[in-house]
């Protein structure tokens, strides 16, 4: 019944995002008294299913209303009306698109996944102005919905072997050991996991650095947040992959530079483009091992090409290697720190996606002359990670398990991608192509013509799938990626991947009106 009386009206609107709407319209109808205090709400399936959105839409406008004091949460029983809401309903600021990324030509692709944006303009500037506005897509708790991408399988990680090494450390732990762990750690990082990291690199990247080029982050998006603060400038060009990772163009934006988004090819970032359309930029930003979403490789060429740009100009590259560990066919090209030999290049790494997200543990190999300046300002960015993940992620490199578990995963990944791609090969080729990838977590798909990727991926959401539109990850409007989606299979099992499957498949057949498309090109 409180379903059929909310009868809210949305309307897809650039300027005003879905979950805003919503946020505004439940907050009238609860200052109005439609919904009394102490009332319980629908869930957010039900009300995600009866509005047509997703539901991680109405969990943002949830939180949004939690915050401002109209609705309370209670463990177990579902999320009420305060006892005491506000008297007016709280309109925030509608916030602006920042003036740096509409300058580089970026307009918000989806209604409901936002770019990063500039605070309202009473935010006082020493809040850090779009630094209090991160992109939603880095804001949402991430689990394994079938098909969501860029995720490890924990399904198939050694709890056994990992709980047992802690236990094993807790068991030996003598006075001066403890007194380490239960202290302060270094804001570089505990040095024999720094230690496994350069051997690590060394081996398998081909990258010639000591531990004291390795800095220990909680996750690769605050090195290069830091990255962003310490080699850039106000109004500082960036160069940036597009479609590509959102935390670059926000972490870009918070310092006050100029992200400028540059169309990636067959070959990756097309380097000639990028100079010509930044020509005094300070700093590039690539995925070179596999391009962040679309999966193909930088070219040696054009890898030699950045690095003689960094080199003649002094700019830095920060080369984010997310996943090369998972590389299925052939050895990966050099990694660009290897053919810059150290001095204008950034090497990110994460355990992440290796081992587990909840770990938060990144690294940075860092020219030696940057090495003091970043361990400095790491000790006022969260001064170190925990100490205990440390050491157990150093004991399970230094025992072989990194190696072997790697290994492992790449098998399994191969396995899964391959009954992924024969699902789709046999259930959905009316409706779209994917080819298979030589790396990662999740093959890219392109729609037949007519079908939406963004009204599929609204519509999978309902269905309790997550499909990524690559338009969520486009910024200059010359990117088409409009039909093109991401299939993610690392974390999913077969019997999964096939119940995924079937259910995408009445999605798209919902969604072309109950007709079978041509079979997609």
């Amino acid at each position: 019944m409180l379903l059929d009386a909310l009868g809210l009206k949305l309307e897809r609107r650039p300027d005003s995002p879905l979950y805003r709407q919503i946020h505004e319209g439940l907050a009238a109808e609860i200052v109005a008294g439609t919904i009394k205090p102490g009332q319980r709400l629908p869930s957010t399936r039900d009300l995600a299913q009866s509005l047509g959105v997703s539901r991680n839409t109405i969990m943002l406008a949830f939180e949004q209303l939690a915050a401002e004091g109209y609705l309370e949460g209670l463990s177990g029983s579902g999320t009420y009306v305060s006892r005491e809401p506000p008297a007016e309903v709280i309109v925030p600021a509608a916030p602006r698109i920042n003036p740096a990324i509409r300058a580089a030509g970026s307009l918000d692709r989806s209604a409901e996944m936002e770019v990063a944006i500039e605070a309202p303009e009473d935010m006082p500037a020493a809040f850090g102005g779009a630094l209090a506005h991160a992109p939603r897509t880095l804001r949402h708790m991430r689990r394994p919905v079938t098909f969501r991408s860029n995720f490890p399988a924990l399904d198939a990680f050694p709890v056994q072997l990992w709980a047992k090494l802690a236990a094993d450390l807790y068991r030996q732990l003598d006075p001066d050991t403890a007194n380490h762990l239960m202290g302060e750690g270094d804001p570089q990082g505990y040095a024999p996991l720094r230690e496994a990291i350069a051997r690590h690199v060394s081996s398998g990247r081909g990258i010639e650095c000591s531990a004291d080029n390795v800095i220990v982050f909680a996750g690769a998006q605050q090195a290069i947040d830091l990255a962003c603060r310490l080699l850039l400038m106000p109004e500082d060009e960036v160069i940036c992959e597009d479609p590509g990772y959102d935390g670059i163009y926000a972490s870009t934006i918070a310092t006050g530079a100029t992200p400028v988004p540059v169309a990636v090819d067959a070959d990756g970032l097309d380097v000639d483009r990028a100079l010509a359309r930044a020509p005094h930029a300070r700093m590039a930003y690539v995925s070179p091992s596999k391009q962040f979403p679309l999966g193909m490789s930088l070219s040696l060429e054009r890898r030699k090409a950045l690095v003689d740009w960094a080199e003649r100009t002094g700019g830095w590259i920060i080369e984010d290697d997310y996943d090369s560990e998972f590389r299925y066919a052939g050895r990966p090209l050099p990694a660009l720190y290897a053919l810059d030999r150290g001095r204008h290049v950034l090497y990110l790494g994460t355990f992440s996606k290796t081992l587990f997200p909840a770990l938060r543990l990144g690294f940075a190999i860092v020219p030696g002359p940057l090495v003091e300046s970043f361990v400095s300002a790491r000790t006022v960015v969260g001064r170190y990670s925990p100490i205990l993940e440390q050491v157990l992620v150093a004991r399970f490199m230094q025992e072989g398990h990194f190696a072997s578990h790697v290994r492992k995963m790449r098998k399994l990944y191969a396995q899964r991608q391959a009954h992924l791609l024969a699902r789709v090969g046999s259930r959905l080729s009316s409706f779209m192509s994917a080819q298979p990838t030589d790396t990662g977590m999740e093959i890219v798909a392109r729609l037949a013509p007519g079908l939406s990727a963004q009204a599929l991926a609204r519509a999978a959401a309902r269905a309790g799938l997550e499909i990524m539109p690559l338009s969520a990850l486009a910024r200059h409007p010359e990117t088409d990626v409009d039909d093109y989606i991401t299939l993610g299979f690392s974390p999913f099992a077969p019997a999964q991947i096939d119940a995924g499957v079937e259910r995408l498949r009445k999605v798209l057949v919902e969604l072309a009106g109950g007709a079978v498309p041509a079979t997609a090109a």
